[in-house]
């Protein structure tokens, strides 16, 4: 084997800092765009909202604010993955900068592993960041209820308290909520890569 065959199948080895480099630009990329900020901010008023929609009983004002704030998370997620990805490729081909990467030792798979990574990665921080809100809220709403409940049974006894009490937490903060936002997440990076994939076939 010759030297520049050698060192032609070096360069066309994976590389994971070929892929790194690429994603790296293409989050960079999709966090300037305003409508992943518009659709963020939108998501976050929503789930900030959520804890004056409903004044009943604490069971059922804990399950609308869970109710609403992951809808508005699986909402714009969902929204993100598409219209991220849709714009991926042709804006890369109107730019001319996918000439330029794959012009360089840089095997077409690394391309788009990059490229989804990217997408994936901002899905992550965006559910990461709505589901910061989503708890912060939820825990600062348990917090009031139990301060209220507290003042409205001051001169119950003790076990009725602690049991009340014990109903608020179940009813609020739970390990069930955690597989419902890895549930989200999941459904947008199955979106993002459909999304990609019809949209890799439309521009090839």
């Amino acid at each position: 084997m010759s030297n520049e065959t050698a060192a032609f199948t070096r360069h066309r080895a994976f590389s994971m800092a070929r892929v790194f480099a690429i994603t790296t630009n293409t989050l960079t990329e999709l966090t300037r765009l305003k409508v992943f900020y518009v659709l963020l901010i939108f998501a976050m008023l929503l789930i900030g909202s959520s804890v004056f929609m409903a004044r009943l009983t604490f069971q059922q004002e804990f399950q609308i604010l869970k109710d609403v704030s992951l809808g508005a998370m699986s909402i714009f997620t969902s929204l993100l993955a598409i219209i991220a990805t849709a714009r991926l490729i042709p804006q890369d081909i109107e730019d001319r900068t996918v000439y330029t990467i794959l012009a360089k030792p840089v095997p077409r798979f690394e391309y788009i592993a990059g490229k989804l990574t990217g997408v994936l990665l901002l899905l992550a921080i965006s559910t990461l960041v709505m589901s910061a809100m989503f708890l912060a809220v939820l825990y600062l709403r348990e917090q009031t209820v139990l301060h209220e409940a507290l003042r409205q049974m001051s001169a119950a006894p003790r076990e009725q308290i602690d049991d009340a009490l014990r109903a608020i937490r179940s009813s609020a903060l739970n390990i069930d909520i955690f597989p419902g936002i890895i549930i989200i997440y999941l459904k947008a990076c199955l979106l993002a890569a459909l999304t990609f994939f019809f949209n890799y076939i439309a521009t090839t």
